[in-house]
C-alpha cells in the first residue's frame, strides 16, 4: 500500500493515514516492533479458548511510528492478534502524526486522543479498546474484552 509518510521531529519516519502491515516491514519500524512482537508469552491454552471468540471481529488500528507508546504496545498487540488467526482484511490501520492527527481526519470520528488504540468491533458495532497501554496485561485486557467481561481502557474515565 503506497502511504503518505512524512519526517517526524526527531528524523523518524511518520506513516499517516490509510496503511497496513507491510508498511512496517523497514528497517526502522522493525527495530521497534519486532523485539515486543517476541517478547510477548501467550499463555498455554490461551490461543484455543479464545480464537473462537475473535473469529467474527474487525479491528481499527490508530497509532503514531513516531509514538513511544506505540512502539512499546504494538508487537504484543499484533503478536495476540496473529495468535488469534486475525487476518489482516480484518484489521484496518490507520497512521496519524504527532499532532494526533491526518489527512482524512478518521481519528476525530473515533474519538482517538491517545495512541495505540485497538478498536474491537462486532457486527459493525463497537465493543471495547485498548487504549496507549493495557490496563493489567496485553493477554489479560484482550481477554477481558473477548469474553465480554467488565473492562475499562485506560483513559475511560478521563
Amino acid at each position: 500500500m503506497d502511504v503518505k509518510t512524512l519526517v517526524g521531529e526527531e528524523g523518524e519516519t511518520v506513516v499517516l493515514g490509510y496503511m497496513n502491515r507491510a508498511n512496517l516491514n523497514t528497517d526502522e519500524f522493525l527495530a521497534w516492533f519486532q523485539s515486543e512482537y517476541d517478547q510477548l508469552k501467550i499463555p498455554e491454552g490461551w490461543v484455543e479458548q479464545h480464537a473462537p471468540l475473535a473469529k467474527n471481529l474487525t479491528f481499527k488500528l490508530f497509532l503514531g511510528t513516531w509514538c513511544g507508546d506505540t512502539q512499546r504496545e504494538l508487537g504484543g498487540m499484533f503478536k495476540l492478534l496473529d495468535a488469534l488467526g486475525i487476518s489482516e482484511d480484518q484489521i484496518e490501520m490507520y497512521g496519524v502524526s504527532e499532532a494526533k492527527d491526518s489527512p482524512l481526519g478518521y481519528e476525530k470520528e473515533y474519538d482517538i486522543l491517545n495512541i495505540p488504540t485497538l478498536i474491537f468491533f462486532e457486527n459493525g458495532k463497537e465493543n471495547n479498546r485498548i487504549v496507549e497501554f493495557p490496563v493489567e496485561s496485553m493477554v489479560e485486557d484482550f481477554s477481558k474484552i473477548l469474553k465480554k467481561e467488565a473492562y475499562k481502557d485506560a483513559y475511560a474515565d478521563f
